[in-house]
């Protein structure tokens, strides 16, 4: 992930894929998968989510995976938590055209 345009976006927050979503002040924490199988740009997305007005809920969470395995959410594609699962073009387990995807999980996060 280092050095990736995932990792080099400013002020999006970055975890670990074993990480639980934390309460932040501003914006969502961002889980990535290893991104072994990209099939959106995952870079494009946190840009998105990065350039939205602060709008989450405490402890919100997007857990982003590039493909339909969902491995940013330990393989689960939707949660109970508050958070967000994307996994490829999928939003919490709905298919979702990759050029909406931002929006659809800001929309999402203000739930």
């Amino acid at each position: 992930m280092t050095g990736s345009a995932e990792s080099d976006a400013p002020g999006v927050r970055r975890a670990s894929d074993d990480a639980r979503p934390a309460a932040h002040a501003a914006g969502p924490l961002v889980v990535y998968c290893g991104g072994c199988n990209p099939q959106i740009d995952r870079g494009a997305v946190a840009s998105e989510l990065e350039s939205a007005p602060a709008f989450v809920r405490p402890g919100a969470a997007v857990y982003l995976s590039g493909c339909p395995r969902a491995c940013a959410s330990d393989h689960q594609l939707s949660t109970d938590d508050p958070a967000v699962v994307v996994a490829g073009a999928h939003v919490d387990g709905v298919p979702t055209p990759a050029e909406d995807i931002a929006a659809v999980v800001i929309d999402k996060l203000k739930e």
